[in-house]
């Protein structure tokens, strides 16, 4: 590490993300998660058997993408999978919970 020069490394990276943008975005993402703290709290709708998983979705984002689900009446649960984390709900809700999570910006359209 001291022959990297680690620590200098680090300072002028986060420098640089600084000026990117790095704050702001964190401030943000943490007011979202404030907010969604203060609605009510949620219930889990009748569970139903998960075979469908949903990827693509940030693992720090999991838990709010299930809880979307659940205020819509769409049972989810959240997982790993073979590639990275998912969002796995019955096969029957599949495109209505693609839907949803596309209109809350969780997943893309693609």
């Amino acid at each position: 590490m001291a022959k990297g020069d680690l620590v200098n490394v680090y300072k002028k990276e986060m420098e640089l993300a600084k000026k990117a943008g790095l704050t702001e975005i964190l401030e943000e993402r943490r007011s979202k998660s404030s907010k969604q703290e203060a609605d009510e709290e949620v219930s889990a709708p009748p569970t139903e058997v998960v075979t469908f998983e949903i990827s693509g979705i940030e693992v720090l984002d999991l838990d709010d993408a299930v809880n979307v689900l659940w205020r819509e009446k769409v049972y989810a649960q959240s997982g790993m999978g073979c590639t990275g984390p998912v969002v796995m709900v019955s096969e029957a809700n599949s495109e209505k919970a693609l839907e949803i999570l596309q209109k809350a910006g969780y997943v893309s359209e693609d």
